[in-house]
């Protein structure tokens, strides 16, 4: 039985991964990398700041004097100013029957940033759980573990809610059920097909249709 709901924060209920594509993009060109946005979106979508530019250095297509933290907390910076929800997120938290958690690759003090932003304190309480607070973030599966461990939660009684590779991935390396969430404006022709190719049970394509299949599982 289904008891609890874990959300992936950028581009599931706040809709900056475009916002961070563009971002990001844009730095690593003022850094001579040579990469487009659709690129990006393809590669790293999902992934962490940090491992971004760690990938990049190991392919010598960033210099490896880049200070990787300044970099990152000049992109933060930039995606924090243009924060804003995905269409129909306040309608469908509103209505989930389950509590609900959230899991993401941003820094917890971001992710309680977008929870303010959302007025959904009352519906995740502190039930955040970031990268920060494990050796490695998504797509390794330690910070959906941790959920699951301080939660005191089985995973069948679990469903995570992904919209990146990265994402799923870590969510069904943990054993979890996953549903693909196509409703953010980062989503290309062909991404539902590879979030079914990494695990993915089913494809939700926005926050209607979600509202529905929680419904369902009442």
């Amino acid at each position: 039985m289904i008891k609890h709901i874990l959300f992936d924060c950028d581009g599931v209920l706040i809709d900056t991964e475009i916002v961070a594509a563009e971002v990001v993009t844009n730095w690593l060109n003022s850094e001579g990398v040579d990469i487009d946005i659709e690129t990006f979106i393809s590669n790293y979508t999902g992934k962490t700041f940090t491992d971004i530019l760690k990938i990049l250095k190991s392919k010598r297509q960033l210099a490896e004097d880049i200070e990787t933290a300044q970099a990152v907390k000049f992109m933060d910076a930039e995606i924090r100013r243009n924060m804003r929800p995905i269409a129909g997120v306040d309608q469908m938290l509103a209505s989930v029957p389950f509590t609900s958690s959230m899991v993401s690759n941003s820094a917890a003090d971001y992710v309680f940033e977008a929870i303010q932003m959302l007025e959904a304190n009352h519906i995740f309480e502190e039930r955040v759980f970031s990268a920060e607070m494990v050796p490695k973030g998504k797509p390794d599966p330690a910070v959906y573990l941790l959920a699951l461990e301080t939660l005191g939660l089985d995973k069948n009684e679990v469903i995570v809610v992904e919209d990146s590779v990265a994402g799923v991935t870590a969510s069904v390396a943990a054993g979890l059920k996953t549903l693909a969430f196509l409703g953010g404006t980062h989503v290309r022709d062909g991404h539902a097909e590879r979030l079914l190719a990494h695990g993915a049970h089913e494809v939700i394509h926005d926050h209607n249709m979600l509202s529905i299949y929680f419904d369902k599982l009442t």
